[in-house]
């Protein structure tokens, strides 16, 4: 895990969709974050040692079944399982936008303003993408400032908070946890089909129900 500093950053975007206004400050304690996205290995054990699990959707799946790629077709509620486990939790959306930003200060992507086939695992945008069609090893592309890899591309993440497009406005100044109640529960990072480039963003936000197990979605853990 790598050790994401106390302070306050600026979350959002004026410049993207509309939920990710506006631009504010949030003041987060410090928290230590998973450098990769949680792989098939990794989850292999927690079904091992929880009788009665769930096996992904796409475990059986050459292109998404490699025990270094990140697990995917996993609810929000295995995924809680999955970090209560390993006696950690999902980020909230606050802490997910910091770690993703990795120290840069209003940039878009975690290494930048430029979008490129070289950082990421998505698809399209001109260029050749090696792994067309299914997620890449975790870790086959640069970290960011934090030292965390594939924030950006790869499989949307799971977040721990329910989804509000309007949340932006009155959220808390410190630590926010997210509205109390809600429909969808928070994705972000985007994902290996992607090639939206306002989606690949770091302050860009999405949503879906907790019960999807959708080959797009994975997740990594904080304490």
């Amino acid at each position: 895990m790598a050790l994401i500093p106390a302070g306050t950053f600026q979350m959002g975007s004026n410049d993207g969709r509309e939920d990710e206004r506006p631009v504010h400050a949030v003041y987060l304690d410090a928290f230590y974050m998973d450098v990769y996205e949680v792989t098939n290995a990794q989850y292999k054990k927690f079904l091992d040692a929880t009788p009665g699990s769930r096996a992904p959707n796409q475990w059986n799946n050459p292109k998404f079944n490699a025990s270094n790629q990140p697990v995917v077709g996993v609810t929000w509620f295995e995924a809680v399982s999955y970090a209560e486990w390993v006696g950690e939790r999902l980020p909230t959306e606050a802490e997910w936008e910091k770690a993703a930003r990795g120290g840069l200060i209003g940039k878009q992507y975690p290494w930048g303003d430029n979008l490129t086939h070289n950082n990421a695992n998505f698809i399209g945008i001109g260029a050749n993408d090696i792994w067309d069609d299914q997620t890449s090893p975790v870790g086959s592309f640069p970290p960011n400032g934090y030292g965390l890899y594939d924030m950006i591309g790869n499989v949307w993440e799971w977040c721990s908070g329910w989804y509000s497009g309007i949340y932006y406005v009155n959220s808390p100044k410190q630590n926010p946890k997210g509205p109390g109640s809600g429909n969808n529960r928070v994705l972000r990072g985007s994902f290996w089909l992607h090639n939206i480039p306002v989606d690949l963003r770091v302050s860009g936000r999405w949503k879906d129900i907790p019960a999807i197990d959708n080959p797009s979605v994975g997740f990594r853990c904080v304490r």
